[in-house]
């Protein structure tokens, strides 16, 4: 059997490419892993003549071709500089092989983290053969709706109780990331109870910087005292972070929200202001606002721009300054 592995949703994938490996019985000299992704060094040839020969350590062979490169994308695969074989063209060279493949060997394309280009003739080949010798998986991330039903469904099923913080906490930090819920399930499986509060599930999951400096940036503007510093100081002590990587993120969102409010009190109906700010969904942008107007953000914004000039100059410590800046424009809870 021919198999395409494809998709974002690193988990399952690899989770599904286990289990083709163990229900093909293959003793362990026979599972053969290639490295696809390189154009200059992979040789499709071989790897089918690897799917065609008799084996010596028993009669199943698995060989898994990680990365294809010729199903990553079409120029790279279906070009005018494609080297074609004796044997023919990297397509002809599938279609011989899905017509009569090799019952007693497993091939398995594994595209863990993206897509493969429907536009390669590579790809066209395998999927015609789609139902007979050829099987196509994929495996996506989930939408946030989705997500959402599946962790509850997930939680359900296998009898945790989380806290509403703790389900707050593991939501932000995984952000949409099935993939990271699927890790989170085997950490708490392996943490042992059945309860779970938020100190427990932020020792278990993963510290997410995208996800801290958005919570930052949107606790700042909705005036949360203690949520902003809390996000902050975490970030702080994250070894990865410093504030070139939040200041960014700080920043867009309050030009996004400027703009907004700008267009909001211009009397700009909701759709005109969805064309002019690019906001897909202005009036969530505006119950996030805070009540302030664009006169606040404006000049937020200048404190920034005055904050990134300074550390430029070398006159300001960033984190400092930074935490400074946040202190100051928040009130006292």
């Amino acid at each position: 059997m021919i198999t395409i592995l494809e998709g974002k949703e690193s988990y399952q994938l690899n989770a599904k490419k286990k289990r083709l490996i163990q229900d093909s019985h293959a003793e362990q000299e026979n599972i053969i892993v290639v490295d696809g992704s390189s154009r200059t060094s992979f040789s499709l040839e071989s790897v089918l003549n690897l799917c065609s020969t008799i084996s010596l350590f028993g009669d199943r062979r698995v060989v898994l071709v990680s990365s294809p490169y010729f199903l990553k994308s079409a120029s790279g695969s279906s070009g005018k500089k494609s080297s074609k074989s004796k044997a023919g063209s990297p397509a002809e060279l599938l279609d011989a092989y899905c017509k009569s493949p090799n019952p007693d060997t497993d091939l398995i394309f594994l595209c863990d983290g993206f897509l493969c280009d429907k536009r390669t003739k590579e790809y066209k080949t395998l999927a015609s053969y789609t139902g007979t010798t050829v099987s196509i998986i994929t495996y996506s991330n989930p939408s946030p709706w989705e997500l959402e039903k599946l962790i509850d469904k997930e939680l359900q099923t296998r009898g945790y109780k989380l806290s509403r913080d703790a389900l707050n906490e593991l939501k932000q930090r995984i952000g949409d990331s099935a993939t990271e819920f699927y890790r989170t399930l085997e950490k708490m499986e392996l943490y042992g109870g059945k309860t779970f509060d938020r100190k427990a599930i932020a020792g278990l999951v993963s510290f997410n910087p995208e996800v801290n400096v958005w919570n930052l940036s949107d606790a700042f503007v909705k005036g949360k005292r203690r949520s902003t510093m809390e996000a902050f100081y975490e970030l702080r002590e994250h070894a990865a972070m410093d504030v070139y990587a939040i200041l960014p993120t700080l920043t867009y969102r309050l030009k996004r929200l400027f703009c907004v409010t700008r267009c909001d009190e211009a009397g700009l109906s909701m759709a005109e202001i969805r064309t002019r700010t690019g906001s897909g969904y202005p009036d969530r942008d505006l119950e996030n606002c805070g009540n302030h107007s664009s006169a606040w953000f404006l000049k937020r914004l200048g404190e920034l721009a005055d904050l990134d000039q300074g550390m430029k100059n070398g006159m300001i410590d960033g984190m400092n300054g930074l935490e400074l800046f946040l202190l100051r424009n928040l009130p006292h809870e």
